[in-house]
C-alpha cells in the first residue's frame, strides 16, 4: 500500500505555511533527506510576461528546500533542470525567478545540459537501453522531484513521470519523441525514480503545458511513489489512470500502483472533494483541428505506427505535439494572433489522398509524404523527427504573417547572454 498526501494550500506567498505542510508530509511518509540532495522542478518553459504558469513556482521550491533541511540531514541541496530544447536552462531559471530564490534558500543551482555525463543502463527499457545522465543526477544521495500538475496536450497529464523528460540531454531528448513517447517516459522512470515527490498543485495548468492558463487546484500533493502520485494527479484533472498511457506502462512494469484500493490517501481534503472543486479542465488545445486557427491540416499516420497507437496511428506525441506547442506559444505571446493568421496548410505523416490548397502547403517532419497529388501555390518542407518548436515557428510566423517571440527585441540582450554562458560552461565542464 502506497501513501499519497493531499493538503489544502492556495497562497504561494505563504512560504512558511508551505514549508510546514511539506515538512509534516515528509514526517508522515517517513522521508529522510540526507547527503547530497537533488531537487528537480519543472521549468520546461518560463517567461515573465506570457509564460508564468508552466513552471514549479520558486516560492514552492524555497519552502521545499526549507522542509528538506528541517526534516533530514542534507549536506547540500542542489536544484537541477534541463529546460526545453533550444532554450538555455540558465535563461529559464532567470525568467522563473530561481536565482534569487536559491540565494535565499542557500541552495546551489545546476544545469543538466552543462554538466559532465555518465551512461547508465536500463533493464526494462523498450525505447532506451541506456541513457546519458548528468553527474548530479547519478551522484545524488537523495532525489526529490517537484513537478507542476498540468494538462498535457498529447500525453494527457504532466506530473512526476513526465518530469523526467527534463533529465534527457539534447542528443537524447528527441529520440523517439514520436509515437513511442509514452514508452520513452516509462523507460526514464527506471533511471529517474526519485525518493520523494512533492507536487505544486496550488495553481495547476490547463489548455497547453508550455504556456498554460492557470487552473486553481489549491493543493500540495506528496508521496514516495511517483506512479501512485500521478494516478491521483490524473484523477484530479478529470481522467482515469488508463487514460494516461505512460502511467499504465510504468504500472505494468511494476513501478507502482494506480488503483485506489492500493493507494492510501491522507491529508485534509478528500480526492472526491478536490475533483469536484477543480471541475472541468480546459483541453481545447489537445486537438489541432479544433484550435482557433486559419490553418488546414492534412494528417496521416506515422509510417511505423499502428492504429492501436491511437487515432489511426497519428503521431500525436511527435510533430503534432510540436505544432500544438508552436500555436499555443504564438497565441500566448500575441493574444488573438491565431485568428488573425494568414491561411496556410500543414501536412503531417503519410497522408493517403490528394492535398489541394490555394496557398502555401508545409510538409512537417522527416516521414511526411503525400501519396496522392499536391496542388498548391507553394510547397515547403520542415525537417526533423520531431520538428523542433523554433523551426516550425519560423515558418508559421512567416507564412501566417504574425509576430514571432524569437524576434522580440526585449530578448535580444538576455537570451544571447545566457546562451553564451551556457556554451562556455558546457565546454568548461565537459572538455576540461
Amino acid at each position: 500500500m502506497e501513501s499519497v498526501i493531499i493538503r489544502r494550500h492556495e497562497d504561494y506567498d505563504d512560504v512558511a505555511g508551505m514549508e510546514r505542510i511539506l515538512a509534516e508530509g515528509m514526517e508522515q511518509l517517513g522521508a529522510r533527506p540526507h547527503g547530497n540532495v537533488l531537487a528537480k522542478p519543472n521549468i520546461v518553459f518560463a517567461h515573465k510576461r506570457y509564460g508564468r504558469y508552466a513552471y514549479t513556482q520558486p516560492n514552492f521550491m524555497e519552502a521545499l528546500i526549507g522542509a528538506l533541511r528541517s526534516t533530514g540531514t542534507p549536506t547540500s541541496v542542489t536544484i537541477g533542470e534541463r529546460t526545453a530544447l533550444t532554450v538555455p536552462t540558465r535563461y529559464a531559471y532567470h525568467q522563473a525567478g530561481y536565482y534569487p530564490m536559491a540565494r535565499r534558500a542557500g541552495a546551489k543551482i545546476t544545469c543538466f545540459d552543462e554538466e559532465p555525463r555518465e551512461r547508465v543502463s536500463l533493464e526494462k527499457g523498450s525505447v532506451h537501453r541506456s541513457m546519458l545522465l548528468s553527474r548530479s543526477i547519478v551522484n545524488a544521495d537523495y532525489r526529490v522531484w517537484a513537478p507542476k500538475l498540468k494538462n498535457h496536450v498529447s500525453s494527457k497529464i504532466t506530473c512526476a513521470l513526465k518530469l523526467n523528460i527534463g533529465i534527457c540531454d539534447s542528443d537524447e531528448r528527441l529520440v523517439h519523441h514520436d509515437y513511442l513517447l509514452e514508452e520513452k517516459i516509462a523507460d526514464l522512470w527506471e533511471v529517474g525514480c526519485p525518493d520523494l515527490v512533492a507536487v505544486d498543485a496550488i495553481l495547476g495548468g490547463q489548455r497547453n503545458e508550455l504556456v498554460p492558463t492557470p487552473l486553481p487546484i489549491g493543493a500540495i500533493i506528496m508521496g514516495t511513489n511517483g506512479v501512485a502520485v500521478d494516478a491521483i494527479g490524473a484523477r484530479i484533472l478529470g481522467l482515469q489512470p488508463d487514460d494516461v498511457k505512460h502511467l499504465m506502462i510504468a504500472h505494468e512494469r511494476g513501478h507502482g500502483p494506480v488503483s485506489l484500493s492500493e493507494i492510501e490517501i491522507q491529508g485534509d481534503i478528500s480526492l472526491d472533494e478536490l475533483i469536484e472543486k477543480v471541475g472541468p479542465v480546459d483541453r481545447s488545445y489537445n486537438d489541432l483541428r479544433t484550435m482557433p486557427l486559419n490553418v488546414e491540416f492534412f494528417l496521416g499516420p506515422h509510417p511505423q505506427a499502428s492504429c492501436e497507437d491511437g487515432d489511426a496511428g497519428l503521431c500525436h506525441t511527435g510533430c503534432i505535439n510540436m505544432l500544438k506547442a508552436v500555436f499555443a506559444i504564438l497565441d500566448a505571446y500575441d493574444p488573438g494572433s491565431l485568428e488573425k493568421m494568414r491561411p496556410f496548410a500543414v501536412v503531417v505523416g503519410r497522408y493517403p489522398g490528394d492535398v489541394e490548397f490555394d496557398g502555401t502547403v508545409i510538409l512537417v517532419g522527416d516521414c511526411t509524404e503525400v501519396e496522392g497529388e499536391i496542388k498548391a501555390k507553394k510547397i515547403k518542407r520542415v525537417k526533423g523527427c520531431p520538428v523542433p518548436v523554433p523551426f516550425f515557428t519560423f515558418h508559421a510566423t512567416r507564412h501566417g504573417k504574425v509576430k514571432s517571440p524569437y524576434l522580440d527585441p526585449r530578448a535580444f540582450h538576455t537570451f544571447p547572454y545566457f546562451s553564451a554562458l551556457q556554451m562556455a560552461s558546457k565546454i568548461l565542464h565537459r572538455l576540461f
